[in-house]
């Protein structure tokens, strides 16, 4: 849980964990609708074929970013929250923090089996990754599940950070925003 901010705490998070939180909004603000784009009926082969390449391939990027971020976390723990903010809203922002980063690692790694087990290349991933698991309909039939239902999760975690996030911008004004905000 995180803890209550006194005076011998930064009131920032670092600066590698700021960038790395809003590169990983960036990329995942543009891979939802890319995924949900991609599979509609009538879309023209070449920007489907383009919006493929792009989701399938922006997901391992970030697992990257998911994993250097926890490492971040480690390494410069988070700034401690204002005295303002009450234990059950601190545990809350926790429980949401740590199932962001499960989600974003579950539809990943579903979305890596689906592609593999369905018998989709990953181009720029293939030579690293590629090859890890064989052509399995069922299999990939199960990850393509698992992968939507795992992005409602997403979404809906999503809006809720970013809910919490704006309530204490624009309404609290508690300082909890300003340790994520400017990026750099």
């Amino acid at each position: 849980m995180a803890n209550v901010q006194s005076a011998s705490f930064p009131t920032r998070y670092s600066r590698a964990s700021r960038i790395l939180h809003w590169l990983t909004v960036v990329l995942v603000l543009t891979t939802i609708p890319a995924g949900l784009i991609m599979v509609q009926d009538g879309l023209s082969r070449p920007v489907q074929n383009w919006l493929f390449l792009y989701h399938k391939n922006i997901g391992p990027i970030i697992l990257l970013l998911v994993v250097l971020r926890l490492a971040v976390k480690l390494a410069a723990p988070p700034p401690p929250l204002p005295a303002s903010v009450s234990r059950g809203q601190a545990l809350i922002a926790s429980v949401v923090h740590w199932l962001l980063y499960a989600a974003l690692v579950a539809l990943v790694v579903s979305g890596i089996v689906r592609v593999q087990a369905g018998g989709f290349p990953m181009e720029f991933w293939d030579p690293l990754i590629g090859g890890m698991i064989g052509r399995n309909k069922e299999l990939a039939d199960a990850a393509s599940g698992f992968h939507d239902t795992a992005k409602s999760v997403l979404i809906v975690l999503i809006v809720m950070h970013a809910g919490a996030a704006a309530m204490h911008g624009l309404v609290k004004r508690d300082g909890v925003f300003s340790r994520m905000w400017p990026p750099v």
